[in-house]
């Protein structure tokens, strides 16, 4: 797992209105906390902490080097513990959480999963589901793997892989139950039957409608005839 130096500084408690201020600056608000010490309101470069996960992932681990006006800088050895974007704006960081961890400490963490070579199945006309994206792990902090690589290229239609299937490690404890599916191959036949379900499904409600509709008039017009009568 790599590991990135980062620097950033200690901030006052802000309103919402001076955050949002930060924001507009490309500066990110920030928590430091873990391990029984102080927790420390931050502020970090917005441009410094995308190229730091662009270049190390959410799970890379950071030698913090913390700066605050008169004090001398002190380095906190942390990884993110959650990172808060916007809805709309995936590229914008509105908040990130450190934490503080130990070389020495397992912790647990979710790794990527890299899907790797095109199913034989595919070929044969199934559809490839991807059903997990990552899977939980608990190791030393310096044993975190960067993703694992899944092939998939022996998948026919019907077959799976699941997490039991990893190669993670002696080092490495699997979390994620291990019955716990991560991709499989479906049979064409399951979209093909939903679309006649949907037009039938359609015309029996056409056909409601036109029956309500003929129904609504016929009363109509019986109501008008026995008015003409009258």
């Amino acid at each position: 797992m790599e590991r990135m130096e980062m620097e950033v500084h200690t901030r006052p408690s802000q309103t919402k209105g001076e955050l949002n201020q930060l924001r507009r600056e490309d500066k990110v608000p920030a928590v430091l906390y873990g391990r029984g010490a102080d927790n420390f309101p931050l502020v970090v470069d917005g441009r410094t902490l995308r190229q730091v996960l662009t270049t190390g992932g959410s799970n890379v681990l950071l030698d913090l080097k913390v700066k605050s006006k008169g004090k001398k800088t002190r380095q906190e050895t942390v990884m993110f513990r959650d990172i808060q974007r916007d809805m709309l704006l995936q590229d914008r960081i509105l908040h990130v959480d450190f934490i503080r961890i130990s070389m020495t400490d397992k912790i647990e963490v979710a790794v990527h999963l890299n899907f790797v070579g095109e199913p034989v199945g595919v070929e044969e006309g199934g559809v490839l589901s991807l059903v997990a994206r990552e899977v939980d792990v608990e190791c030393l902090p310096g044993d975190i793997p960067e993703q694992f690589d899944i092939d998939i290229s022996g998948l026919n239609i019907g077959d799976s892989i699941t997490a039991e299937s990893l190669v993670v490690g002696d080092d490495i404890e699997l979390i994620t139950p291990p019955d716990t599916i991560l991709a499989q191959v479906l049979a064409p036949m399951a979209e093909e039957e939903l679309e006649p379900d949907l037009e039938e499904e359609e015309l029996e409600e056409g056909e409601e409608e036109a029956e309500a509709a003929e129904e609504g008039a016929e009363e109509e017009a019986s109501e008008e005839g026995s008015e003409e009568e009258s």
